[in-house]
């Protein structure tokens, strides 16, 4: 039988293993059906794991000539007959099957999509994580682009669940940022397709503790988010980058010059501190693919930031902002629009008094003395507002 006319049919009483058997032996042209008699001999003696195997040996077949509806049904019966074995022998089958669809890139995406199957199928979380691995590296060494964005989605979803430990989520986090970068290609680093990556690099630095040293990939992707903050425009960030364990762990390493970058600009002396580091630190720019004068627009966006912090009224003046950014009066005003396009202030500018009064501002910096200072802030409204509460209620009551 062709592989254009295998087909697998209802065989009755049979066992369903054996139409997978009947399929193998059609495709490698058995016509004497010695695979299928040799199948049937071994599930009688109660041999599966045997009867799997015989089958798998001509898995390169099933899976390169198969009808894609047969090869489906061949893999969720052998996938689901697997589950009522022993832990051992499930294992053992489902590695057969795994084996074979691992052992080509032609019809790429059938075979990860049985891949897949196996993986839905499998209900020992320990077996799960293997096959999803798996899954991960042939996704990229076939460069199945299509599947990129539902595997991620499905790691990002689900990998908390999964009680993995440090390094099997970093593993997992890893596998899935690169593919997305490597499809994505060289994206700007104002995109979303950056910004899916960079929260996924963050996520994986997230995985290291307080006195954690970093291990090669480690110090790679903490330099990697340290350059993807300073090239971003809107450099709003969701966590606390600079108090993040892992970027504090590149100090003393080969990529040290990162963190030094990081610190001089989040909790440096503005403008001044950073044309002396500047000075001093070429080499670092280059090796993080940054231009110094580009650091410099940004490191003036960021000593606006923490002008704006300081104002105790909400407004700061123009002479202030030019002194803080070294720069011109004349230049003020077009660098508080691009603090505002970039959002990290909300201010309006009064030109007649020369000031800008701010509504709010994005902190260089939100660690735990920015908590402790919103809390601050929060218990005094708490306190003025039932201190209103308690004068109106006497009124309320009279009247």
């Amino acid at each position: 039988m062709s592989a254009s006319t295998c087909v697998l049919v209802e065989m009755g009483e049979e066992d369903p293993i054996i139409s997978v058997a009947q399929l193998v032996a059609g495709l490698i042209g058995d016509a004497d059906g010695k695979v299928v008699k040799e199948c049937e001999s071994l599930l009688e003696a109660g041999k599966f794991t045997e009867v799997v195997s015989k089958i798998m040996a001509h898995g390169g077949k099933l899976f390169a000539d198969a009808p894609e509806k047969d090869l489906e049904a061949a893999v969720l019966i052998i996938g689901g007959l697997a589950q009522r074995l022993s832990p051992a022998d499930a294992a053992k089958c489902v590695d057969q099957l795994v084996a074979a669809a691992l052992a080509g890139t032609d019809r790429g995406s059938l075979r990860a999509a049985t891949l897949f199957q196996l993986y839905n199928m499998t209900t020992d979380a320990k077996a799960r994580f293997p096959i999803l691995k798996k899954i991960l590296a042939y996704v990229r060494e076939a460069k199945l682009a299509e599947l990129v964005a539902p595997i991620s989605h499905h790691v990002e979803d689900n990998y908390k669940s999964w009680n993995l430990d440090a390094a099997e989520t970093r593993a997992v986090l890893s596998e899935v940022f690169s593919m997305l970068a490597e499809t994505s290609g060289n994206p700007d680093p104002n995109s979303t397709e950056a910004k899916r990556i960079l929260d996924l690099q963050l996520q994986f630095l997230s995985t290291f503790a307080a006195g954690d040293k970093l291990d090669a990939k480690g110090e790679e992707v903490a330099k990697a988010v340290v350059t993807a903050f300073v090239k971003a425009t809107d450099m709003t960030f969701r966590c606390d980058l600079l108090g993040s364990p892992a970027v504090q762990a590149l100090e003393g390493t080969k990529s040290s010059g990162a963190l030094k970058l990081l610190t001089t600009m989040l909790t440096g002396n503005g403008v001044a501190d950073f044309t002396a580091f500047a000075k001093s630190n070429g080499a670092v720019f280059k090796d993080l693919g940054l231009e110094e004068a580009e650091c410099m627009g940004k490191m003036k966006l960021l000593a606006l930031c923490a002008l704006a912090e300081k104002s105790a009224e909400g407004e700061f003046t123009y002479a202030q902002v030019a002194e803080a950014l070294q720069c011109g009066e004349g230049e003020v005003e077009s660098w508080i629009v691009r603090a505002v396009g970039a959002r990290l202030v909300e201010a309006k500018m009064d030109q007649v008094r020369g000031v800008a009064v701010v509504t709010r501002v994005n902190h260089r910096v939100f660690g735990d003395d920015q908590w402790k200072d919103l809390k601050t802030k929060l218990a005094s409204w708490r306190e003025n507002l039932e201190a209103v509460a308690n004068m109106s209620a006497p009124q309320a009551i009279e009247a």
